[in-house]
């Protein structure tokens, strides 16, 4: 794939941000008999990938609306609905919220960067952490990640790239201080003991950026920082659960109900 392609694949990817195939509007009847209507943001699956599939694992749909403008969230276990309508609707409640209140990304956190995992791979099934996580890296001519064979950071084109901040926001989180793993391109090594070099941004409300995989003691900010849009944070590296150089970013939500933060879709 040529340079010309790659980036009008990746402009796509990222403009298009397919992550709103449709906007579903739904009213649910509960085992409760009450009725609680939304804009439908997506149906979980409460397990990791390596699990399977079963009655065992909890199923939630979250429905977002807005409550005197203020956003309203409902995470509903799939096991309490009866019965749900749905509605087909060209406008998006929950976009049109992060359009007015700027939650919209400004760049592509690394430049020339390439969706290298989207929303449909093996994220979706990650405890709902990771639903809307994108894994970005940055290719040649050919579709690599690498030259030579990929066993060395250096090897990696997005290892060491200057990681810009793609919305503005508060420093409430980071690891800094985690070496840098040995590149394993055929994926093999248990990494589960592994801590990330990571940064969480609050943005507004509920919302907040993580992104992960920093290249050790590169993060350039502290707690309590206010980020600017383009504003550069560190440099992309393999710390933590990665067996490559790339960099890993979901936008979340903060659910009350859960005491938990779901992995939610970006604008």
């Amino acid at each position: 794939m040529g340079k010309s392609l790659i980036a009008i694949f990746f402009l796509f990817n990222f403009f298009a941000r397919p992550v709103f195939a449709s906007y579903s509007y739904v009213q649910l009847e509960l085992t409760d008999h009450s009725i609680v209507n939304g804009e439908l943001i997506e149906s979980y699956e409460d397990r990791w990938f390596w699990e399977k599939n079963s009655e065992f694992i909890e199923k939630y749909k979250l429905l977002f609306s807005l409550e005197w403008g203020e956003p309203k969230w409902q995470m509903i276990n799939e096991k309490n609905i009866i019965k749900s309508t749905v509605q087909l609707k060209k406008r998006s409640l929950y976009r049109r919220y992060l359009q007015r209140k700027g939650i919209v990304f400004q760049n592509t956190l690394v430049e020339n960067a390439y969706v290298l995992t989207g929303n449909e791979g093996h994220h979706k099934f990650e405890r709902m952490f990771g639903n809307f996580a994108w894994d970005i890296g940055v290719v040649d001519s050919n579709g690599k990640t690498h030259s030579e064979e990929g066993l060395e950071l250096s090897d990696y084109y997005i290892f060491n790239r200057d990681v810009k901040a793609p919305l503005k926001g508060i420093v409430v989180g980071l690891v800094s201080n985690q070496e840098d793993n040995k590149p394993s391109p055929l994926f093999l090594g248990d990494l589960s003991q592994k801590e990330n070099n990571y940064l969480t941004l609050k943005i507004d409300g509920p919302f907040y950026l993580s992104i992960v995989h920093f290249k050790q003691n590169s993060i350039t900010v502290n707690i309590g920082d206010e980020v600017k849009i383009g504003q550069v944070l560190g440099q992309v590296g393999n710390s933590g659960v990665s067996y490559v150089p790339h960099l890993h970013y979901t936008l979340y939500a903060y659910i009350p109900e859960l005491e938990r933060f779901i992995s939610v879709p970006a604008n």
